[in-house]
């Protein structure tokens, strides 16, 4: 209880809609029984080839992009917490229809709809967190808001496993569920808001707000592009949890992968619990672009373990544990690094620009993934996502001595180890 404590002590005092967005997560991952299992609905319900499977992948991340920019473009305009609920209600209200229907393309084309849904609501759902804390606070709620996701992710996608060969209906009940309520919550209790009253101490000279189109603020700011792509990179890295890893488990142990997946989907989540409180803590007199790049490290070493997996669980399960570390280092970091470094009028805009090219780059890149894997052995192909894995780091470093001359207010100002 003493370790409880003094870990959780540290997301004490934040603004009490923070808190109500916490609990609506862990709601909303407590019924997430389907993303997780996406890959395998494809593969061996649906009967596609890894091919076709990293096609259609790639074709809703294109689909999701515009949604995603119109998403962000809104949220800048007009009332976060309506955009969030209405949008909320309309794609979760698609689970119940795919839990009546019979397993089929249709069922998956509702789902991508679902999705677009999803991804609109999503800069507003950033940005309201931004808007609701000062510039102090924000890595912890957005650590709080992390860590609430995968509280709820612990059982979820080993029930998801265990009712994926027989009760995968149930799975799509259970997941709209869970999502109304959580939006319901949303709905009662956070009132409308405006960005938070912050004095100069509170607000950093980066984040002030701006007139202008959202040109200009990328413009001001051409550091990003190179964000860009390293996000791209970062982004096709990531996806193979949830695209690559699946379908390895399921050639790895016949019959049981789903369910094995499912166990490190948890161990994932259960890593994110204990380790999200105690890194935060930890790390909070580093400079967020350090801890991103040490993130990056420990994903790429973490995914590296599947080239020896073979029939050997025990492998991956180190290798996810080590991986989920790294998520944790981006998770805390990554938002709240675009969020000190441009206005508070363009927040919506940005992040979901910022978000929308890493996700057409990751997932465009799971239909390459997915040709090889048609064609190579899993652990080939995981040493090539290894050697990008090192490509992204080169370019992190380079990345990490621009963003010091750039933004040397934000060193100055915390007096943060680098």
């Amino acid at each position: 209880m003493g370790f409880l404590k003094k870990h959780f002590s540290m997301y004490s005092h934040l603004p009490r809609e923070i808190y109500v967005l916490a609990f609506g997560k862990v709601m909303t991952s407590m019924g997430a029984l389907i993303w997780p299992m996406l890959t395998l609905i494809m593969s061996e319900k649906l009967g596609l080839n890894g091919q076709t499977i990293g096609l259609y992948m790639m074709m809703f991340s294109m689909f999701m992009g515009p949604f995603y920019l119109l998403g962000g473009k809104m949220a800048d305009k007009y009332n976060k917490k309506h955009i969030i609920v209405t949008f909320d209600l309309i794609g979760n209200s698609l689970y119940f229809v795919c839990a009546v229907l019979p397993m089929s393309m249709t069922t998956l084309y509702l789902l991508a709809i679902a999705s677009l849904f999803q991804a609109m609501e999503q800069p507003a759902y950033d940005a309201l967190i931004a808007d609701l804390t000062t510039y102090k606070d924000r890595e912890r709620a957005y650590s709080l808001n992390y860590l609430s996701m995968n509280l709820g992710l612990v059982l979820a996608p080993t029930i998801g496993g265990i009712l994926f060969n027989n009760y995968l209906s149930l799975s799509f009940f259970i997941n709209g569920l869970a999502d109304i309520s959580s939006t319901l919550l949303l709905l009662i209790f956070i009132k409308n808001v405006k960005v938070t009253d912050q004095d100069d101490e509170a607000r950093n000279e980066y984040e002030k707000g701006e007139t202008g189109s959202i040109f200009k603020v990328f413009s001001e700011r051409k550091l990003f592009f190179l964000l860009f792509v390293i996000s791209g990179i970062t982004a096709l890295i990531y996806n193979q949890f949830s695209f690559l890893m699946p379908l390895h488990m399921e050639e790895a142990f016949h019959g049981s992968g789903a369910f094995k997946f499912g166990i490190l989907t948890s161990i994932n989540a259960v890593v994110v619990v204990i380790g999200t409180p105690i890194f935060t803590k930890k790390l909070s007199g580093v400079i967020d672009i350090r801890i991103m790049y040490w993130g990056q490290l420990l994903e790429s070493l973490g995914l590296a373990f599947f080239i020896f997996v073979n029939h050997h669980f025990v492998i991956a399960v180190v290798g996810m544990i080590i991986f989920t570390i790294g998520e944790v280092f981006g998770s805390i970091s990554k938002t709240p690094y675009l969020t000190k470094r441009i206005p508070e009028t363009h927040r919506g805009r940005v992040l979901s620009i910022t978000n929308s090219f890493a996700g057409l780059i990751g997932v465009l890149s799971n239909y390459v993934i997915g040709t090889l894997i048609d064609y190579y052995p899993f652990s080939t192909v995981w040493i090539i996502i290894a050697v990008i894995g090192l490509f992204v780091m080169i370019l992190y470093s380079i990345y990490l001595r621009l963003d010091k001359k750039v933004y040397s207010g934000l060193y100055e100002k915390n007096k943060v180890v680098t």
